[in-house]
């Protein structure tokens, strides 16, 4: 009987609710003049290229514009085949972003077809100030130029730059310190790659080839706004400031940009809230509200 009463007070709780929400909000609405803010518009809009989807904040481009990301996160569709990631003039394809562990996998593009360079750099995103590698990333080192005499040891591969054949190997950083059957300083030079745990391993047992190893790429992570989530929740877009200086931080709001979050009333602020806690309770009447209001409070685009 309590259990009864109980699911019946909930749902006549949820009529009520939406039956003020309509009284209240309708008529603010009728009264409204005017569209979408068109910084709201452009940021509610995600964008896809080749196998990665909903390319949304912190990153812009590919339709996105600046304001609606951060200072460093550009991402370009190449050839509309896959989206492409620069940071430190060295790029980066992008094979996934997670948005829910803000992290996104990524390898190195000259090292894509050949791992044979011109240029002998580093990963710059090894010392990156903006994205942490995961702990599921270790170093892989590689040895450039080595000397003939040194050859036949394990991970040795072949480089022909023009006509002249140059001896390198690679080795995991673990094995780096322990004794090798090879000078490293008889090598021209040495770059680090991250490389993911598993995928190295593989590598070591022989079960994929170098090339196979770096274009599986690493995971880094990244970091959003702190004010992203207020935001979010009270039915904006997270963006910057373009126009200053600083970039800083900006809500998109269907009538007009704020510091920090939209300026809903309060019981909208509150349904939203309770729908992210929620979203099957209070799904359905915030669809109901939605669908009546033309609002966009809930984080899906909009385009």
């Amino acid at each position: 009987m309590g259990d009864a009463a109980t699911l019946l007070l909930s749902s006549t709780s949820h009529y009520i609710l939406v039956f003020v929400l309509v009284i209240l909000i309708v008529p603010q609405v009728l009264f409204c003049e005017g569209d979408n803010d068109v910084h709201y518009t452009a940021c509610g809009c995600s964008f896809n290229c080749g196998t990665v989807a909903n390319i949304a904040y912190p990153f812009w481009g590919g339709g996105r514009p600046q304001f609606c990301g951060l200072p460093g996160f550009k991402v370009e569709c190449y050839e509309d085949e896959f989206p492409i990631f620069e940071y430190q003039a060295q790029k980066y394809r992008v094979l996934k972003i997670d948005r829910h562990l803000r992290t996104m996998t990524i390898t190195r593009m000259d090292l894509m077809d050949d791992p044979c360079l011109r240029e002998f750099r580093n990963t710059s995103m090894m010392d990156s100030t903006l994205f942490h590698m995961t702990p599921a990333v270790r170093n892989l080192s590689i040895f450039y130029g080595c000397f003939d005499t040194w050859k036949n040891i394990s991970n040795e591969f072949e480089c022909f730059y023009d006509v002249f054949r140059k001896s390198a190997f690679f080795m995991d950083d673990i094995f780096l310190y322990r004794k090798l059957p090879v000078k490293l300083t008889s090598c021209v030079a040495r770059i680090k790659v991250p490389v993911l745990g598993n995928v190295l391993d593989d590598l070591g047992r022989g079960n994929i080839s170098l090339r196979e190893a770096l274009n599986r790429g690493f995971d880094v992570q990244y970091s959003d706004h702190p004010e992203c989530p207020t935001c979010a929740s009270s039915g904006g877009f997270c963006g910057s400031n373009t126009s200053s200086s600083s970039s800083s931080f900006t809500c998109y709001c269907r009538d007009k940009p704020y510091a920090r979050t939209c300026n809903h009333p309060a019981l909208i602020r509150l349904l939203v809230q309770a729908h992210e806690k929620e979203p099957k309770k209070y799904g359905p009447v915030v669809w109901i509200w939605a669908h009546i209001l033309d609002h966009r409070l809930i984080r899906v685009d909009i385009c």
